[in-house]
């Protein structure tokens, strides 16, 4: 390498290190805490116009939750639901479904049909059980995240079940519970109930910033919520609780 090209390297270098430092991470605020008439919350989503929120629970229970906490049914369907999100473009909703290691979906907008889409091989050849899938996020271009407790695992699939990548968060996260992907800064919001913690990393699982969050129990569920400058998160516990982050995002 030449004088002046390691001298331009070391500039750039200098450079992106400079804009690195200068980006502003979103700043965590006061809390809001509502009691919920939904069983082990495991996975929350808005809903199509972001009038509600979607939730689903380990006892297979689908259910809409208002921003004030009040709940009505849309589904029950005999299954280990750990994870949910929506479609922005079909309104279908996919469901991570553990033990059976399955994304399944819910046709829009009656939400009355269950089909299984695809199964996560590497989790039942890893005989993950109870340790398997815990989240599903849609990313964009009709692909899916996919995250397992075991092994922090985050694949990514197209919604017909094409494996498109695999990597693991384990340099930073012991699993993931909850997924969240956020489109405004194209960035991935990551529970993790056994530290208590929520991540905020890059979509190629780079850690940009850590939020603690010790007075959750059993923090699984996650939804970015910009429109009313909030994160929703949800316990996964018998007497379930549902918080209301308060946060300020970068514009």
């Amino acid at each position: 390498m030449t004088r002046n090209m390691l001298l331009w390297l070391t500039v750039f270098l200098a450079f992106i290190s400079s804009a690195q430092g200068n980006i502003r991470m979103p700043v965590m605020g006061a809390s809001e805490v509502y009691e919920v008439d939904v069983e082990e919350i495991s996975g929350l989503c808005l809903d199509a116009d972001k009038s509600a929120l979607i939730s689903c629970g380990d006892q297979g229970l689908v259910k809409r939750i208002s921003f004030e906490g009040e709940t009505s049914e849309i589904l029950v369907y005999p299954a280990d639901m750990e994870g949910l999100t929506l479609h922005p473009t079909t309104g279908d909703l996919y469901l991570a479904i553990e033990g059976r290691q399955e994304v399944a979906r819910l046709a829009a907008p009656a939400y009355d049909t269950y089909e299984t889409v695809f199964k996560v091989q590497e989790a039942i050849d890893g005989n993950y059980r109870n340790g398997g899938l815990e989240a599903v996020e849609y990313f964009k271009d009709d692909m899916l995240f996919v995250g397992s407790q075991t092994e922090a695992n985050l694949w990514q699939y197209k919604v017909d079940g094409t494996l498109v990548s695999k990597i693991s968060l384990s340099d930073f996260a012991t699993e993931i519970a909850g997924l969240c992907y956020e489109p405004e800064a194209d960035l991935l919001w990551v529970t993790d109930s056994n530290q208590a913690k929520i991540f905020l990393c890059t979509t190629e699982g780079v850690l940009l910033e850590t939020y603690d969050v010790p007075f959750i129990e059993n923090l699984e569920s996650i939804c970015v919520d910009r429109e009313r400058g909030c994160v929703w998160v949800a316990s996964d516990e018998d007497s379930p609780k549902l918080y209301k982050l308060s946060f300020d995002f970068v514009k």
